[in-house]
């Protein structure tokens, strides 16, 4: 009954045992840890909740896998089920293969996720890579042109010399006359 179990939620990831609970796959998307330069790939956790109950698809499901009309399947997986629960209650820990182990102690059921499919996703260095001759396009304004041909513009447009120094050099020199001329004026 386990590989049934593991089946149905690696296609539907999830699934509800009942009495025991229910567990669910979310993806969390890729992270980028910019200080270490490394780029994590997106990761499957596997979240277990108390309250579940088993959905009708999943007895349809079992009925199609084992053979058996929906009525014996459902009884056959509820008597399982609560075997699985009587064990969880002798031993204090439950293993189910490919979603994770469940255990139980006095504040109630803790789960440790399966994530041995992590494994094979390691993280990835994300460095910078910087080409000097690389040709791309470039937005400008609304046009889009190459960076050779930017670069060319650029180098060929003359580059204006601000002349305000000279502008305030003159201004002042106007001002000190103005403020001479009327000195000597009202003395």
């Amino acid at each position: 009954m386990h590989q049934y179990i593991h089946k149905y939620f690696s296609l539907n990831k999830n699934v509800a045992l009942a009495g025991i609970g229910s567990f669910n796959a979310e993806i969390q998307s890729a992270k980028l840890d910019f200080i270490d330069k490394t780029l994590q790939a997106p990761v499957t956790v596997i979240r277990y909740s108390e309250n579940g109950n088993v959905d009708k698809e999943f007895y349809k499901f079992l009925s199609k896998e084992t053979g058996l009309n929906e009525g014996d399947a459902a009884n056959n997986f509820d008597h399982f089920a609560s075997e699985l629960k009587e064990h969880l209650e002798t031993n204090c820990v439950l293993e189910l293969k490919g979603i994770g182990t469940l255990t139980k102690d006095s504040s109630g059921y803790s789960f440790v996720g399966n994530n041995a499919a992590q494994k094979f996703f390691p993280d990835v260095v994300a460095e910078r890579v910087i080409r000097q001759n690389a040709e791309h396009i470039v937005k400008v304004g609304e046009l889009h042109k190459t960076s050779t041909q930017m670069h060319k513009e650029l180098q060929h447009k003359p580059v204006k010399k601000d002349n305000w120094v000279l502008s305030a050099l003159i201004l002042g020199a106007i001002g000190i006359v103005a403020i001479a001329l009327y000195y000597l004026l009202n003395r």
